[in-house]
Formats: structure tokens, sequence, C-alpha cells
């Protein structure tokens, strides 16, 4: 299975997806028509007009699924922009795709200081709980489990799902999918926690190894940081994780980009897992 991290716009996302979709629950006719009219964009627009028209009263259980579907899609995982007709698509964005159960071991190597990362049997155990029970607090760790923070309105799971995957507790007020977002604020706070993050995982590495010091910790962290365009060869630094730690390197680096560039553009980032999507109303 693949996770794909998307950014999309801030604003258009939280004023026009988010309150779509809550009302949606209850009063699918509604929803479809005021949705309409806030976008400049025909096929989405033409896809609210073609559900409206077959929608009941008591949520999503009438709609079309394929139509539905093709209309999350434009909400969630296109790009938009305010136009003068309404919102208007202006194209799909390239995000982050890889592999799902690698994305998560690197970011709870990140978030969570007594993940079990060098020892593989302990480490599947605590990825494979995690997707069960997601922990919001974990940052980026948590939207690549799909939790919501904040709480929705609505079950995100009946939305949509991808594998099945899904929790809607409000007394807990704790909701996980196959699906997630974070606000541009939230991805602008993990940002700015980065640099501390990674360089507490490099002390921990550290300390794993018995060793007096980290001989590219300053080329690892500007790596991480985009400061560099390439990781450095490695002497010692995650020789105990076996061959495949300058792929780890090379992946979490991507990572960072990702949120680094959300960041810039005050973007707020849309998780997916992808493969075997199936619509479920």
């Amino acid at each position: 299975m693949e996770i794909v991290l998307r950014p999309v716009h801030d604003r258009f996302f939280q004023e026009a997806v988010l309150p779509f979709f809550s009302r949606a629950m209850g009063d699918a006719p509604g929803a479809l028509e005021g949705l309409a009219g806030l976008l400049g964009d025909e096929q989405a627009r033409f896809l609210c007009e073609q559900l409206g028209g077959s929608a009941s009263r008591g949520g999503l259980s009438g709609l079309e699924p394929e139509s539905w579907a093709e209309l999350v899609d434009r909400l969630v995982f296109q790009q938009w922009r305010e136009g003068e007709a309404g919102w208007e698509i202006e194209g799909q964005r390239a995000g982050y795709a890889g592999d799902w159960d690698e994305a998560l071991h690197l970011a709870l190597m990140v978030e969570q200081p007594d993940y079990s990362y060098a020892n593989a049997r302990e480490a599947r155990a605590a990825r494979d709980a995690f997707r069960l029970k997601p922990r919001a607090e974990l940052g980026l760790a948590s939207l690549v489990a799909g939790v919501w923070e904040p709480f929705p309105a609505f079950p995100p799971d009946q939305i949509f799902s991808t594998q099945g995957r899904g929790a809607y507790v409000p007394r807990g007020s704790f909701a996980f999918a196959d699906w997630a977002w974070r606000s541009a604020r939230e991805v602008a706070l993990w940002n700015a926690g980065l640099s501390r993050k990674l360089d507490r995982l490099l002390t921990r590495e550290q300390e794993r190894l018995k060793l007096s010091s980290l001989p590219e910790r300053d080329e690892l962290l500007a790596w991480w940081a985009g400061k560099a365009s390439q990781p450095p060869p490695l002497a010692v630094v995650f020789s105990g994780l076996g061959p495949r730690a300058p792929s780890w390197i090379q992946e979490l680096g991507v990572l960072c980009a990702h949120v680094r560039e959300a960041t810039r553009e005050h973007a707020a980032l849309v998780s997916l897992v992808t493969k075997g999507v199936e619509v479920r109303i």
C-alpha cells in the first residue's frame, strides 16, 4: 500500500470542503446546492447538480457512488484557487508518494522518542498497533496513520474509504480514517519543530551505538533541512540499522521537504492510503 501526501489550499478546505461534508451527512441536497454556489469549476458544479437530483434528506446513502467519488476527488485532492466566478481548479499538485509502512516507520522515528526502530520485530508490532489506534499528538506520524485533528463534525470514513479503516468516537473526540488532513498552521508548527526532533533522533542513535560522536551529524541535519542537495555518505551514523539505512535517510529528507514546501506555501496537507481504492457510502 502507498501513502500520498499532497498540499491543498488551506482556506478552501476549511471554509468550503469541511462544512460541505458536515452538512452532507444529514442534508445532502442542501449541502450540494450550497457547495455549487461557491464553485467556479464547471465539472464540480455539474457533479453537484447531478448528485443533487438523486440525493435524499437522510444523508449520503442515495448518492451515486462513482459521481460522489469524482466530486470528492476534485474537492480533496486537486489544487484550488479563488477566481472571479468562485473557487476554481488550477491543476493537480505533485506530492509525496511512498510505501505506507516505510513512511510510518520514518515518521515514528522522528515523532516518538521511544519507538524501537532498530528492532525489526518490535518496530513492526508498534506500527501495526499504531495503525489500529493512532495517537493524535504524534505530528506527522498521526497524519500518515489517518488521525483527524481537530476532531471533525462528520465521520471521515463515511465520506470515502480505501482500506476500510476508521473510527469515530465523539465522546473521546477521536477520529481516524484512510485519509486525513492538517491545517497550514499545524504543518508550519511541525516544520518549526523538525530540526529539534531530528537532532534528538541522532542523539538517540549515538547513544544506542555507544559512540562518542556522530561524524555526519551536521551533514545529515543539513540534508534534512534542505540546505544540502544530497545526503552524506555514511561511515558510522545509522550503521546499526543495516544496509537500508541510506534509503531511510534519503526518504526522510524527501518527507521533510514536503512539510517544508507546504509551510512555505501556507498550504494544508492531505494524506491518503491509495492502493485498493473502494468508495463506501
